[in-house]
């Protein structure tokens, strides 16, 4: 199991969970109305007058073939998209209830 977090603009929040649904990882956390700043360039989102964006985060636990297959097409939203910002980060869960 892969513990999966994406966080992206809020602008592609319906692209990301329909890419859930498509790939079969029905079950996640969505955090909404976040702020923060990308690590390597792109605007700040904040939630103010400056910087009115924000972002939105989901958090999900796959297999770890769903979730290679996501973070592949994660990557290929992100290049279509790069001035949207999407960041996505993976990790081996050990143990889980659920």
């Amino acid at each position: 199991m892969k513990g999966i977090m994406i966080i992206f603009n809020q602008a592609l929040s319906e692209e990301i969970v329909e890419l859930l649904d498509e790939l079969g990882v029905r079950g996640f956390s969505k955090f909404n109305d976040l702020q923060g700043r990308g690590s390597n360039d792109g605007e700040p989102r904040m939630g103010t007058h400056t910087w009115p964006a924000l972002n939105n985060a989901i958090f999900s636990v796959a297999p770890e073939d769903k979730a290679k297959e996501l973070i592949i097409r994660l990557n290929k939203i992100n290049e279509d998209a790069r001035e949207q910002g999407l960041k996505a980060f993976s990790w081996n869960v050990e143990e889980a209830v659920i």
